[in-house]
Formats: structure tokens, C-alpha cells, sequence
């Protein structure tokens, strides 16, 4: 079995940050998910999140500094519209002071479910309670296997933090097999983090044939599919599943997106199974990333989120992007072949727009994926997700309004909202009509330049038009 496991990215989620700690009062969420046997019809699925304390704001409570950062999750089977699972959770912080030594310190949990096999959609908001305007949301793709079957298979890869069988709590979130496992949802490692752990199981080595032995092994291999680390060992059969857990030293590795490729094989039966997972190393100090002969802009390339992007996820986010890309931009697109021609254009796309060419935060790109995740989450119709709409169109390019008028059961007329921007040329409005009846509103008028107008557009709100 060869499948590999897309790191879970959203708005602006997993961004590979070249700094150890989160914006200041900015709160961003790294996410990341494994999968493992449960039983004859479902499949186990872990959800790892983690944020750095210095992303929320603190409120003096007696000799403490508070905060609260709530949690709502929701996972839906693609193509239904039922919730296969949901769950609302907090987590209190408390610290003695605000300084930087206290603050600059990453949380990290998991929450884990039972779901059958399959694709899922996820939504996930997260709130900073004491600030209800510091908030996070990841939409993404949820791909469940199934483990049913007698033949050789290996689990998801979780990459940790820590892995340890001192002092492991059966009570922890993290314990599992014995061990204490701390996963890293960022996915980053190097300078202030050089040990990748890594925890894989195996399953059905008794079914896999007659030799008692088996072969695990891994590779770390770059973008360009570079072997820079490798190993494998020899292992003797005790049961049908094992556990295997182990250690690479990503200190000596330069800047750049990799993947710890596992697999197991048992020769006697010429039989294997193979799981991967990628990550983000960063250690600016052994010079440029990985590859002989990158260029510059090839450098950034691989030092930035993009590295760890498919090449569905770059085609998804320029489409996302389209109403802010010029003709000869999608032109240019259309015609890019291959993963590496679209990383490096969506790369160039987003930096002409980034406001600070220095940070490494494109503020820009942040913004507008965080409105194309809220209209996802409101503006759906249909068929059409909810950046494809009319409302969702106007929202990502203009923000949230000012003012909504909203008007869904008027007698003898169409549903209608009207919505107003103050700031926009003086004062703007934008005229929707839900013509169906089914929650999709179209764009009718618009007093905003180089927008739809028609002054007669309330003709168009009676149920016979």
C-alpha cells in the first residue's frame, strides 16, 4: 500500500513560519492528522492542533494573566449534508506574567474520533475568548483508509515532538502503546527543535507470510527526491502488529520540505506497505536550502509554505484567487505544466502583492484566504462552494460590511439583503436577490464603480419576475 498523507492546510493554517514563535496578539493554529486501526468498520483518526501562548490576549484575574481559546470542530461526509462528528472544547491558560519568557512557549493537543472510511470535509474556528476579533478556521479534506483487510499495511506517520516511555500517563491525550507521543502539528523542525520523532504502526505481519522476520525502514528525501537520510533494520515477528518508533537527527539538514518516507516489507512474501509524511526543516545557518544549483527565488521558494503545497492545493488557491489575478496572469496559469512551474508562479503571485516584502508573513495573503474561508463557511449555494458566489465574490474583495439589510421573509417579495460599505468611494451599497429560493443570492445592482447597476433591480423582487 503506498499513500501518502497531505499535511491538512487552510486559510492560514500550517503556514512553515522561519520563526520560532507566532505574531504577537495574532492567533494562527497549525493542524495535522493521523489515522490508525480501530476495529472491523471504523478507522481511528487523530487531530493534532497547537498555537503559541504569545497569539492570544491576557486578562489580569488576581495574581494571574488568563486567557481561553475555544474550540468548535465539525466533520462532515463529502457529498452529505450530515455531521459524522462534532465537538466544542476550551483551553484555559494561565501565567504568573506576560513576558516573553512565559509567553513564548507553544500549546499543543489532540482530539481523537471513530469515523468509517472514507473523505471528510473539516471545519475548524478557533476563538480567542478575552478578543472575539483574534480568531482562526481551517477548512480542509479529511481522507479516512480502512485497515480491514489481512494483507501488510502500515498506518498514518504521526511526526512528534517527543516521544518517551518514562513517566507516560495512561490519563494523557498523548499516551498511546506504552508511550508518551507529542505530536508536532507544525510540522517543523532544525534550529530550536533537531530531533524528528516519528511513531508508525504496522499491521497483519503474521498474515504477511511464513518468515519470522521483517524489515522496517525509512528515508528522508527532498523536494527533488534527494535521499539525505536513510535506514533499515531487521526485526523479529512477537505478534501480529508492532509498533514501530524511532529518531532522525535534522539538525545537519538544510532549509527546505522534506518527506520520511516508512515501509516495511516482509521479503519471504514479497509482500510491503509504505506511509509518508512531509515537513519543514529550517536551519539558517548551513546556508541555502537544499538542491545544487537553486536559484534565489528558487531558495525562498523552499523556505516558504509553498514547499509543502500539492500541486490540487496550488491549483485550488489560485482558483480561489481569481478575482484579484489579472488576464495575463490567468493566462500565464493556464498554460504552467507540473507542481514546480505552478509552486513557483503562486510564489511570484502572492510576493508582488505582499505590503512587507521583508516579513515573513504575506499580511496580504493571510487576509484574503481568511475571507475566502468565512465565505466557504457562509455563502455555500448549491453545488458551488462559498467563494463561487455572488456574496462570497463581494466579501472576499471588499470585507465585511458595515451594515447588512436583510429581508428573508418579506411577504409578496423575493428574499433580499443590502449591503453597505462607508468607507468604500464615499459610501456604497450591494444589492442581492435570492431568485430561487434556495439561499442563492445574486448580485442585481451596485452603486460601487465597475460593479453590476441597474436602478430598476426591485423589479426583480416580485415572486412572479
Amino acid at each position: 500500500m503506498n499513500r501518502v498523507k497531505r499535511i491538512i492546510a487552510g486559510s492560514s493554517l500550517l503556514l512553515f513560519f522561519v520563526l520560532s514563535s507566532a505574531d504577537a496578539q495574532h492567533l494562527r493554529v497549525n493542524f495535522d492528522y493521523a489515522t490508525f486501526r480501530y476495529d472491523s468498520t471504523q478507522t481511528y483518526v487523530e487531530l493534532y492542533y497547537g498555537f503559541n501562548r504569545n497569539s492570544v490576549h491576557f486578562k489580569k484575574e488576581d495574581s494571574l494573566y488568563t486567557a481561553t481559546v475555544l474550540f468548535a470542530l465539525r466533520v462532515e461526509p463529502n457529498g452529505r449534508d450530515t455531521i459524522a462528528y462534532q465537538q466544542f472544547w476550551k483551553v484555559p491558560i494561565n501565567v504568573p506574567d506576560t513576558s516573553i519568557g512565559y509567553l513564548n512557549h507553544n500549546l499543543v493537543g489532540q482530539i481523537a474520533m471513530a469515523l468509517e472510511p472514507g473523505k471528510y470535509k473539516l471545519f475548524v474556528d478557533v476563538f480567542d475568548e478575552n478578543d472575539t476579533t483574534n480568531v482562526d478556521s481551517l477548512r480542509g479534506t479529511l481522507e479516512v483508509p480502512d485497515y480491514f483487510s489481512k494483507k501488510l499495511e502500515a498506518s498514518d506517520v504521526e511526526l512528534c515532538s517527543m516521544i518517551s516511555s518514562e513517566e507516560a500517563n495512561p490519563q494523557s491525550v498523548f499516551y498511546k502503546n506504552t508511550l508518551n507521543v507529542v505530536p508536532n502539528p507544525a510540522g517543523i523542525y532544525g534550529a530550536g527543535l533537531p530531533i524528528v520523532y516519528y511513531y508508525v504502526e504496522v499491521y497483519n505481519l503474521l498474515n504477511s507470510g511464513s518468515d519470522s522476520t521483517f524489515k522496517v525502514e525509512y528515508q528522508i528525501r527532498d523536494s527533488f527526491g534527494q535521499v539525505h537520510k536513510s535506514s533499515e533494520k531487521t526485526k523479529t515477528k512477537f505478534g501480529n502488529s508492532s509498533v514501530e518508533v524511532g529518531t532522525v537527527n535534522a539538525s545537519n539538514l538544510k532549509t527546505g520540505a522534506y518527506t520520511f518516507i516508512f515501509t516495511v516489507s516482509d521479503s519471504a512474501a514479497n509482500l510491503y506497505a509504505t506511509s509518508s509524511k512531509r515537513f519543514f526543516v529550517y536551519n539558517p545557518n548551513l546556508g541555502s536550502p537544499v538542491g545544487e544549483g537553486t536559484s534565489l527565488a528558487g531558495a525562498s521558494i523552499l523556505s516558504s509554505v509553498y514547499a509543502a503545497m500539492g500541486e490540487a492545493q496550488i491549483d485550488k488557491e489560485f482558483a480561489e484567487a481569481h478575482y484579484i489575478a489579472t488576464n495575463a496572469e490567468k493566462s500565464q496559469y493556464e498554460k504552467l505544466k507540473g507542481v514546480d512551474a505552478k509552486r513557483q508562479f503562486i510564489y511570484e503571485f502572492w510576493k508582488r502583492r505582499n505590503p512587507d516584502p521583508v516579513s515573513t508573513v504575506n499580511e496580504y495573503r493571510r487576509q484574503y484566504l481568511q475571507r475566502v474561508a468565512y465565505a466557504n463557511d457562509h455563502f455555500r449555494a448549491g453545488n458551488r462552494e462559498g467563494w463561487q458566489t455572488d456574496r462570497g465574490r463581494v466579501y472576499i474583495m471588499y470585507g465585511q460590511p458595515d451594515e447588512v439589510d436583510r429581508h428573508p421573509n418579506e411577504t409578496d417579495s423575493k428574499p433580499y439583503e443590502i449591503w453597505y460599505y462607508n468607507s468604500l468611494q464615499g459610501g456604497v451599497s450591494f444589492d442581492f436577490i435570492d431568485k430561487t429560493g434556495f439561499g442563492d443570492y445574486t448580485l442585481v445592482n451596485s452603486t460601487m464603480r465597475n460593479e453590476i447597476q441597474d436602478p430598476n433591480w426591485q423589479q426583480y423582487l416580485s415572486p412572479g419576475r
